[in-house]
């Protein structure tokens, strides 16, 4: 007979199925994020936060490199995890670590694909928190589901503790609201054009766009 799991052990079960192979997703983030946050912890001489770790990808690039860096992870199986590669995660409630912690004591906060796990309410508060922890010169970065893609709204539906679904406008401007400047957005993992159907030109661009545009997108945002 199979084992029934716990809740945390399906969710860590489910990630290794939907989410793809931990070495995978770590270049991934370090393609996108490792250049700008080398660069900022070391100029900065201050360590990085990882907001709602997961199976460690992005803990295991930055000790990989050196950086010094700290996770904050709810699902107690996968915090397991990340300890037995020798990474630093906290297990508890992302918001109560943050209160708990000194001002402007990060270089970088990062959040990937963890914004649409929480309610509204819940991510502008931790957009205040983030913006009181960083230092006056740091970044955050936040990942998410692009929503405003059919393709990657699919695969938003695939996860059920998803809860929010964030417009790439819209959480640009709860960051700006929560105190952050110089917002941007950055695009990531586009639809490969074998998978698209084609769409006439000529005023039809945008419906592409809304059918195929990138899978995620990070907001890129300054205290």
């Amino acid at each position: 007979m199979t084992k029934a799991l716990s809740w945390d052990e399906f969710m860590d079960a489910f990630a290794d199925k939907f989410r793809g192979p931990v070495a995978t997703i770590a270049a991934l983030h370090a393609e996108r994020y490792l250049g700008s946050t080398h660069d900022l912890a070391l100029h900065l001489g201050k360590p990085v936060l990882d907001i709602g770790s997961g199976r460690g990808e992005w803990l295991k690039v930055l000790k990989q490199t050196q950086i010094p860096a700290q996770g904050i992870e709810l699902n107690e199986r996968q915090v397991e995890r990340c300890v037995e590669q020798g990474l630093d995660v906290i297990h508890g409630d992302a918001l109560r670590v943050m209160e708990s912690t000194a001002e402007h004591t990060y270089s970088v906060i990062s959040a990937i694909q963890v914004v649409e796990h929480w309610p509204p309410e819940m991510v502008f508060d931790a957009l205040k928190l983030m913006h009181r922890l960083l230092d006056h010169q740091g970044l955050l970065i936040l990942e998410t589901v692009n929503v405003a893609s059919l393709w990657a709204w699919n695969h938003f539906a695939y996860d059920p503790t998803h809860l929010t679904p964030w417009p790439p406008e819209l959480l640009q401007f709860m960051a700006e609201k929560a105190g952050f400047s110089r917002v941007g957005v950055q695009y990531y993992s586009p639809i490969p054009l074998q998978f698209q159907l084609p769409v006439q030109s000529g005023g039809w661009e945008h419906v592409s766009q809304w059918l195929y545009g990138p899978q995620d997108y990070a907001v890129w945002a300054r205290p």
